[in-house]
């Protein structure tokens, strides 16, 4: 990607506004375009100036990063969020999902190569989730293969991939398979998994399938 990525920082705390500052304006092909104290002014400032993506605070007072996440979602969706806290709890990841955020990152277990990874990879059309939370997502997925929708050994490889942020045509050269087949590998991971978006396929194993 040649151009440089826009990216909006919302967070209630200075302090945490200031850190995530510098580690994007130290990244070679990314810029800070604007900063939000809260929910309700992040919505406003990603309307305005139109960010690649917004690294998003879960909590935040005049509107939550919950709510500012589903607005910017539905109003202004080729913006794409990446929720940053201090949680990784199953709940506020279930939570982030839902509300239409594309990434998920715990302070203190990234550094600036994941983050520029984690930028990269949304503003592209991926997902990505937190490493601190990859043991448990494939963790989730083995215990998957018990159930009568059980994954197949191809399917877990390839949600393997999906969960570390690669794309259908990496996976495919990785694997050495055709990125069509790649795609039907994951609608069936979908289907066993009753979700329907790559964010979902790292995050379903923080919390288990889901049940119809």
């Amino acid at each position: 990607m040649d151009k440089r990525l826009r990216v909006l920082i919302a967070d209630d705390s200075f302090v945490v506004r200031g850190g995530l500052r510098n580690f994007v304006q130290a990244l070679e092909g990314f810029e800070v375009v604007g900063e939000a104290a809260s929910g309700k002014e992040a919505v406003t400032l990603t309307q305005e100036r139109r960010p690649d993506v917004v690294l998003m605070d879960l909590r935040m007072r005049d509107g939550d990063g919950i709510m500012a996440t589903r607005e910017i979602a539905r109003n202004v969706p080729e913006a794409k969020t990446v929720v940053v806290t201090w949680s990784d709890e199953p709940e506020h990841v279930r939570e982030a999902v839902a509300a239409g955020a594309k990434g998920y990152l715990v302070h203190g277990r990234f550094g600036a190569d994941q983050l520029a990874q984690a930028l990269r990879t949304v503003a592209e059309g991926g997902a990505i989730i937190a490493p601190s939370l990859a043991t448990e997502i494939i963790a989730e997925a083995k215990r998957a293969a018990s159930d009568p929708s059980r994954l197949t050994p191809r399917e877990l490889e390839i949600l393997t991939l999906v969960q570390r942020g690669r794309t259908n045509r990496e996976i495919g050269a990785e694997l050495g398979i055709e990125e069509k087949t790649v795609k039907n590998h994951i609608n069936s991971i979908y289907s066993k998994l009753n979700i329907s978006s790559r964010f979902e396929a790292m995050a379903s194993a923080s919390s288990g399938p889901k049940r119809p």
